[in-house]
């Protein structure tokens, strides 16, 4: 990052009050331009058009959708946005599903908010936030998968995209992308949002 260069920042969460919070701490910061905020993907690529966002702020658990697999889909393009994952649920199973997302940064949002800032300098600076999981964490994690899944967790660790790991194991991209989604389905915590919205 060249010195006096402003960080183009995406956000991306479902609930109002914490965007709105989100632009409070962002806009002071003279080195941070918001370019886009909404709750979700496809009215967040209306806000933005052509301009790609330094970084994106993704909030795990959405509504309308997966954080984790959306962060996946678009660390496959070309040129893909920085991503910062931020949750109410940053468990050790959040921080592997995370890693295994490709993203590059997770923040609690009970964190102090400069962990958030330096989170996000740190993603524009193409540096990682990720916390390190405990042996026993991750034993516990990939115990949830399914064997035919551990080749694939261990290249979407490397940060294989997608097409490689498909040729790697001689299957296509849709098949892939599919496994990928079910390993973070699998490692992801369940919020009480979510679970309380699938009983209603």
């Amino acid at each position: 990052m060249t010195l006096g260069r402003m960080i183009q920042v995406a956000l991306m969460d479902d609930h109002p009050a914490v965007l709105a919070g989100l632009r409070r701490l962002i806009e002071p910061e003279p080195d941070l331009r918001i370019v886009g905020a909404a709750p979700t993907a496809p009215a967040l690529a209306a806000q933005l058009g052509n301009l790609r966002p330094d970084v994106l702020v993704l909030d795990f658990d959405l509504a309308r959708g997966d954080g984790l697999t959306y962060c996946r889909r678009i660390k496959d393009r070309p040129v893909p946005p920085r991503v910062v994952i931020y949750s109410a649920y940053a468990s050790p199973g959040l921080a592997l599903a995370a890693r295994v997302a490709d993203a590059d940064a997770l923040v609690d949002k009970t964190e102090p908010v400069p962990n958030l800032l330096t989170a996000i300098r740190w993603a524009a600076e193409g540096r990682t936030a990720l916390p390190l999981l405990p042996r026993h964490a991750y034993e516990a994690a990939v115990s949830r998968l399914d064997d035919d899944d551990l080749p694939v967790l261990a290249m979407l660790l490397e940060g294989e995209p997608t097409a490689a790991i498909a040729e790697a194991l001689r299957t296509d991209g849709a098949e892939i992308a599919w496994r990928t989604q079910r390993i973070l389905g699998r490692l992801a915590p369940r919020s009480r949002t979510y679970s309380e919205e699938k009983a209603a």
